[in-house]
């Protein structure tokens, strides 16, 4: 087990620009048009735990020439090496334009049903924008408002956008976040899956990634993450034949589109499969488990 600690602030920064500093783009960073948000991530802000180096060991890589439109991430910076390591990877299978990320909304702010916005975000070594057109588009489509505070704490997409930034330095992104923390109104999830599926067409899939931040089994002790854990898997690793309902997590309408877009024809890989007391050692009675995984039309 590898122990995490907390280092100081200048150092936490010092090393985290250093493991960037070559994917870092070169281009100065452009002025941030007015009336548009803007959002710092824990990159910018210098904000990381470190310990000693975990150099995560791939549980399955996808073949040569796999393409994948979609894939699941956790957004816990606590796993930041698996976190790296599976956008590396998804860099050298392809180079998405535009990044559709699907998150829930933590801390019950959301005043839309679906909260969007076209602000951008400070990754610490370039800023990344949102496709504003495609944001506003979006955000009528579903008749709601742009709902830009509630990605002020928001680290289900702050998380991630150093990752993206680094890997895709010329890519844009679209969030849209979403409460979830009781029964899923389906007929509201369904509607989200319409409206994306224009965006997932066999065109689409070419040029956009459909981004699932998702951390599985929370609160549990080690057997009922296993057990948890285990049923998930079954959905992840055979999408065409078992249920979403067995999935385990914080972002379940997430699973569901994702199901729907995939119409029961997706080959996944996971990469990786850990948990919060795999990687701390910390919290053995309060664990989330994290899955990285990548899936491809058949």
């Amino acid at each position: 087990m590898k122990k995490i600690t907390l280092v100081p602030l200048g150092i936490a920064l010092l090393i985290l620009m250093l493991s960037f500093r070559t994917n870092a783009p070169e281009s100065s960073e452009p002025a941030s048009p007015d009336n548009v948000p803007l959002y710092h991530t824990w990159s910018s802000l210098g904000e990381m735990r470190y310990g000693d180096p975990l150099h995560p060991q791939p549980l399955e890589i996808p073949p040569q020439g796999f393409f994948p439109w979609a894939g699941i991430s956790s957004h816990h910076i606590l796993a930041h090496e698996y976190l790296d390591g599976w956008f590396s990877r998804l860099a050298q299978m392809r180079q998405p334009g535009r990044f559709y990320i699907l998150c829930p909304s933590h801390y019950g702010i959301s005043i839309e049903p679906y909260s969007l916005t076209d602000g951008s975000w400070e990754s610490g070594f370039g800023r990344l924008e949102s496709d504003r057109n495609k944001a506003r588009e979006l955000a009528a489509l579903l008749e709601v408002d742009l709902d830009p505070d509630v990605f002020l704490v928001e680290h289900g997409a702050s998380a991630l956008m150093p990752y993206i930034k680094k890997y895709f330095p010329e890519a844009q992104v679209v969030v849209i976040a979403y409460e979830y923390s009781g029964p899923m109104i389906i007929p509201e999830v369904r509607r989200l899956a319409d409206v994306l599926a224009r965006e997932f067409d066999e065109k689409g899939k070419r040029e956009n990634f459909l981004l699932l931040s998702v951390d599985f089994s929370h609160g549990g002790n080690p057997e009922e993450t296993y057990a948890r854990d285990m049923r998930s898997q079954q959905y992840l690793r055979n999408t065409g034949e078992a249920s979403w309902h067995l999935v385990n997590c914080d972002n379940l309408p997430g699973i569901y589109i994702l199901d729907l877009l995939g119409n029961k024809n997706l080959e996944s890989y996971i990469l990786y499969h850990t948990n919060s007391w795999e990687i701390s050692s910390q919290d053995e009675d309060d664990i989330t488990s994290y899955f990285f995984v990548y899936f491809a039309d058949k």
